[in-house]
């Protein structure tokens, strides 16, 4: 049995010799790419929060209903791009002048939230309104296309 052991942990050994030593003959450069843009999971440098949303189906389109509590309009994003309605807020952190924070409960951070919408709908009808942390959307469904009639023609 510790004999076993042995060989486990010689094997251990030279499998870790043999990755670094692929790792020095591999030129620096190589080691290690950059991401790409727009690939794979994007990073944040404070707090990310998913904010708590509702969505109301209409006659005419949806209604998007979401809490972003200490978002300001010069810090809302909301896009739509590719039936992918992605929706984010910046929140500012604010300390009163003359005092430092000694003690928090409260963990500022940012929102972020996207949403896959089935269905085609009106991008330039898009209404955004943020009032006391609450954003409201309003998105128009995009009107049925009228039918055609085609034109059949034959090939002499």
């Amino acid at each position: 049995m510790a004999r076993q052991e042995r060989t486990k942990d010689q094997d251990k050994d030279a499998k870790k010799q043999q990755s670094q030593a692929a790792q020095a003959n591999q030129p620096e450069d190589e080691a290690k790419l950059p991401a790409e843009q727009g690939a794979g999971e994007r990073t944040h440098d404070r707090p990310m929060f998913l904010p708590r949303v509702d969505i109301y189906e209409t006659e005419t389109g949806l209604v998007v209903a979401a809490d972003l509590p200490g978002v300001k309009p010069a810090g809302l994003e909301v896009t739509l791009e590719k039936r992918v309605l992605s929706i984010y807020g910046r929140v500012d952190e604010e300390v009163p002048e003359g005092y430092s924070l000694v003690y928090r409960e409260y963990e500022v951070g940012d929102f972020e939230r996207q949403f896959t919408l089935s269905g085609d709908f009106n991008i330039d009808g898009i209404e955004a309104n943020l009032k006391d942390g609450m954003l409201h959307l309003a998105i128009p469904r995009a009107p049925e296309p009228e039918a055609k009639r085609i034109e059949v023609r034959t090939s002499s």
